[in-house]
This record gives structure tokens, C-alpha cells and sequence, in this order.
């Protein structure tokens, strides 16, 4: 577990849940059954540590926070299965391709490395929050969800915790800061990380279909609301923040975004400190300095996944970012940050990912691999 966070329901106490039973999963999509374990790959040996010291000792993150993976190691191939199978190399339906059936029974993701791990940042909202773990009941590939109590006082004694298919463990950072949504806590065992708001209301057919894009694009921030910074043409120059509807994005907010843990280490450890206090003292502007970060470092744009269909939870307690002040903060964040970083390093891009055969009319015999994307 990461140093300054403390699980709120530590080995011996008493917890209480409750199955959820009486859901069904969104989605009925065909997919592989999971594989075991299989021995890591240690692509940091002593040889390779020691020829290429000065590089581990004085880049970041450094000697002291080594990080398992990173983006730009190399895969396998798409149409191959990720490793670990005896297998070996697998084309998706003996090689003639197919639709979707085919597609989701042959494709990796059955490995725990390379399963995605859910976290959810959360400030007394457990009503909200439970809503929202019951509706991973049936997440394929999902690996974990580590719930982020950002609140000082610990859950209620009769909040009831579902229990679904996968653990969820409930940590609590140091203090109540929205940093803590990038903290990398050592119970993220997978590379992808679903970063998502409890108020968030995705279905399963589009996490899923944004973490078979992120696999392909694992050095970006891949996810749903797009925004971009615009030129403040008006007083004095200098970027704005801006959420309306554009041809270009240059941002992809982290309420609902696939990430690198490798960009969480980077977050933490390697990022000046004043943006993380800039964050602080706001209550704002985490995500645009995530997206500061990731691109600086791939000097890529985000990606933005499809149209979001469903994302707000109806009905739930009002946000911060309803708050009148919360866009004139992230216009003084996205000037304050390029100061820091010397530069502004978000990119524009006009491209958006769409599942293949997007409104494409098929036969009745055949499948789309997504099919209301």
C-alpha cells in the first residue's frame, strides 16, 4: 500500500456486505475464461540496472519508487494472446477473422496484468458510491476496485458494502485531497487504471470498448469527456479552459479515463510540487494536470473514445464542478501550469475512436464486436 494511506478495514475487522444478486450484467458478450498467474518477466535485471545506472538514478522516478511496468514496453500482438498461454499465438477464429463473437472469444485480457483496475475517487456520497459498485457486477476483465476515501471521518457502521465479482478494497489517503486519485497504491496490480467519478454512470459495452483502445494506445489518456484549451483572444493572452462543443480536443477529463499506472508514479513522485498545491488549494484541476503531465512526457494528445451515451448520474447530490468559481479556477490553473511546466504541452487532435463497423448495416446472422457503439 502507498505510504500516507491506510486501509479502512484492516485484516481482521468486520466488514459487512451484501452479494448483489439481483443484478444482471449490462452486457452478454461472449469472453475467454481467465487464465492463472504466470512466472513476471523481470526486464530490469542486475546487468541492465547496472550499464544503465545513471539513467535509473537520475531520471524519474528514480531508485526509490521503481515502477513494475511502463507504457512503452512491448506488447504483444493484437490478434495474438497476451502471453501466459500454452497456446502461444492464437488468430481470431483459426484465421479467418469474424464478427464479434469471434472477436471477444480470441483476444487477450484473461491474464490479471492485463485486466484493467477500477479506482474511484469518493467524498461522502455512500449512497452514490455503493449505486455505482453494484453496477460492476459482471465486468469483464476487471481485475479490482479501490474505492479512494477522500473523507476524514470513516464509512458508517451500517453502510453495507456490495460484493461483486471482484474485491474492492476501501483506502484512505492522508488528507482530503483529489491528488489522492493518482496515488499509486501498491493494490494496483494491473497496468490499466478505469480512473472514474462515483457519480459516473458508464455502461459495460463502453469500458469495455475504451480499454480495448487504450490497449493499443497505452502511453495516452484514453476516456470519454473531451475539453481543450483555447486562446484567450480577449485580455491578455494565454490559454483558457474551455468545455463546449468543438472539432478539436486537446484534454480528456479522468473522471472517466483509462491511464498508465506508470503516470500515477510520475504523478506523485515526479511532478513539481506546486501544481500538486496549486490542486490542493483549489479542489480542482487534477485531471487538467494529469493531461499536462501525459503529454509532456508521450508529447501525444489524449484519445477520445466514441460518443458517451450515459455518463452523469441522475438525481445524484450536486458536484464541485457546479460550483460557480470551478471554471474560473481551471482557466488560472491551465496559465498557472504552463508557467510551471515552461510550456503549455497539450496537443489538439481532431481524432476520435469508433468501433469498427460503426453504423455499419450487417446481416442478420452476423455481430458487431460492439454492438451499441
Amino acid at each position: 500500500m502507498e505510504a500516507g494511506s491506510r486501509d479502512l478495514f484492516p485484516p481482521g475487522s468486520i466488514r459487512r456486505t451484501e452479494k448483489v444478486t439481483k443484478m444482471t450484467p449490462e452486457s452478454d458478450d461472449v469472453f475467454p475464461p481467465a487464465e492463472p498467474p504466470f512466472p513476471p518477466t523481470f526486464l530490469r535485471n542486475f546487468t541492465s540496472t547496472y550499464v544503465d545506472h545513471h539513467r535509473s538514478w537520475n531520471n524519474p522516478p528514480g531508485p526509490f519508487h521503481l515502477f513494475p511496468q511502463n507504457p512503452l514496453d512491448p506488447v504483444m500482438p493484437s490478434d495474438a494472446q497476451f502471453g501466459g498461454s500454452s497456446l502461444g499465438f492464437r488468430p481470431i477464429a483459426n484465421g479467418i477473422g469474424g464478427s464479434g463473437k469471434e472477436y471477444q472469444e480470441s483476444l487477450g485480457g484473461n491474464i490479471p496484468r492485463e485486466q484493467f483496475t477500477i479506482v474511484i475517487l469518493t467524498y461522502q456520497r455512500e449512497a452514490v458510491l455503493v449505486s455505482s459498485v453494484e453496477r460492476l457486477l459482471g465486468l469483464p476483465f476487471l481485475n479490482k476496485v479501490i474505492i479512494v476515501w477522500n473523507s476524514p471521518q470513516p464509512p458508517s457502521d451500517d453502510l453495507i458494502w456490495p460484493e461483486i465479482h471482484v474485491p474492492v478494497k476501501v483506502l484512505q489517503g492522508g488528507k482530503n485531497s483529489l491528488n489522492n486519485r493518482f496515488l499509486p497504491f501498491d493494490e494496483i496490480e494491473t497496468e490499466a487504471v478505469l480512473s472514474i467519478d462515483d457519480d459516473a454512470h458508464l455502461r459495460h459495452d463502453e469500458m469495455l470498448f475504451g480499454f480495448r483502445v487504450w490497449r493499443e494506445n497505452r502511453d495516452r489518456i484514453v476516456g470519454f469527456p473531451g475539453r481543450y484549451h483555447a486562446w484567450d483572444v480577449d485580455n491578455n493572452g494565454g490559454f483558457l479552459y474551455n468545455a463546449n462543443y468543438s472539432c478539436e480536443l486537446s484534454m480528456v477529463l479522468t473522471g472517466a479515463a483509462y491511464l498508465h499506472k506508470y503516470y500515477f508514479y510520475q504523478y506523485t513522485y515526479y511532478m513539481p510540487q506546486e501544481i500538486r498545491d496549486k490542486v490542493d488549494e483549489f479542489m480542482n484541476c487534477e485531471d487538467i494536470a494529469m493531461n499536462f503531465l501525459v503529454s509532456h512526457i508521450s508529447r501525444k494528445p489524449p484519445v477520445k473514445v466514441t460518443s458517451r451515451w450515459t455518463f452523469r448520474c441522475p438525481g445524484c447530490p450536486q458536484s464541485l464542478s457546479m460550483d460557480d468559481s470551478h471554471f474560473r479556477e481551471r482557466h488560472i490553473c491551465i496559465q498557472y501550469f504552463a508557467k510551471i511546466f515552461g510550456y503549455t504541452p497539450l496537443l489538439y487532435t481532431q481524432y476520435r475512436v469508433d468501433s469498427v463497423l460503426f453504423k455499419t448495416r450487417l446481416p442478420k446472422e452476423k455481430q458487431k464486436c460492439f454492438k451499441f457503439i
